[in-house]
C-alpha cells in the first residue's frame, strides 16, 4: 500500500461540457480518496442511483454528470459519504475561457487494484523488499531479491479491478499460487499457508515488521517478515 500520509488531489470533470463544472478535489490522504470512491459506487450498487454518473477513470481523475447528481453533493448525503465530509473538499475551478487551470502535484502511486500483483517495499528503507523464500516457505526481507505478490479482496462479491481500501480483508499469494499466512507456531512469521489467510489491507500500515531475531536458520540477509499489529512499519505496494 503506497504510503497514505499527505494531502491527495484529483480532478473532477463535467462530462456534458468542456468549459465549466470542473473541480479540484482535496482529500486528507490517499486512503480517504479510495474510501470515498468506494462509498459512491456501493451506494449505486445498493439501489441509490443519484451518483451513478460518477466514474473513476484514473487515479487522480473523475467524471460526473451534474444533470444526474453533482459530485460535490456526495459528502453532504447521508446515504453516501457524509461521514467523510471533514476529510474532503471541492474547489470549483475557473471556466475554460478564464485560461487558468490549477495544477495538482504529480503523485507516484500505483492503483491498488483487486487481483493485481505488487512488489512490497519498506517505506523507511526503500531498498528492502518482501521476498518469498521457497526453500523455507517463508516471506523474508531482502535487499537483493524480491517477489511480486498478488493481492486479492477476500470478498468474492468484489469484482477484479475493484479499488482495494484499508477496511478490506485481502489474500496474499505468490506467483506460484502459494497462500501467504501467519504461522503462530513460528512467532507470527509470514509463511506458506495451506488455505487462503485473510489480512486487513490496512495491515501494510504498521502491522508487519522485519524480525532479525528469527533469521538464524535462513540465509544471511534474509530476515523474516512477521506480523506485529500496531508495532510494525509501513510498506509500499509498487
Amino acid at each position: 500500500m503506497s504510503t497514505s500520509t499527505g494531502v491527495f488531489y484529483a480532478f473532477a470533470r463535467n462530462i456534458n461540457t468542456d468549459w465549466s463544472g470542473r473541480y479540484l478535489i482535496a482529500f486528507a490522504n490517499r486512503d480517504v480518496a479510495d474510501t470515498w470512491h468506494r462509498t459512491v459506487i456501493d451506494s449505486v450498487a445498493q439501489g441509490y442511483p443519484k451518483f451513478a454518473s460518477v466514474k473513476r477513470t484514473a487515479l487522480q481523475w473523475y467524471t460526473y454528470n451534474p444533470d444526474v447528481g453533482s459530485i460535490t453533493d456526495t459528502v453532504n448525503d447521508s446515504k453516501v459519504a457524509l461521514a467523510l465530509r471533514g476529510q474532503i473538499f471541492f474547489t470549483l475551478l475557473n471556466d475554460r475561457e478564464h485560461r487558468i487551470l490549477s495544477t495538482i502535484p504529480v503523485l507516484n502511486y500505483r492503483d491498488h487494484i483487486n487481483g493485481a500483483s505488487f512488489y512490497i517495499r519498506s517505506v523507511s528503507q526503500p531498498d528492502i523488499y518482501w521476498f518469498y523464500n521457497a526453500a523455507e516457505m517463508a516471506v523474508v526481507a531482502s535487499r537483493h531479491r524480491r517477489t511480486r505478490f498478488t493481492i486479492t479482496i477476500a470478498d468474492r462479491a468484489r469484482a477484479p479491478g475493484t479499488i482495494i481500501i484499508g477496511s478490506d480483508d485481502v489474500y496474499i499469494t505468490t506467483p506460484s499460487g502459494a497462500n501467504v499466512g501467519v504461522a503462530n507456531s513460528l512467532d507470527d512469521q509470514l509463511s506458506r499457508s495451506a488455505n487462503p489467510f485473510p489480512f486487513r489491507f490496512s495491515a501494510f500500515h504498521g502491522d508487519f515488521q522485519i524480525d532479525e531475531s528469527l533469521s538464524e536458520s535462513l540465509d544471511p540477509g534474509l530476515e523474516p517478515i512477521v506480523r506485529n499489529p500496531g508495532k510494525g512499519e509501513t510498506w509500499d505496494l509498487v
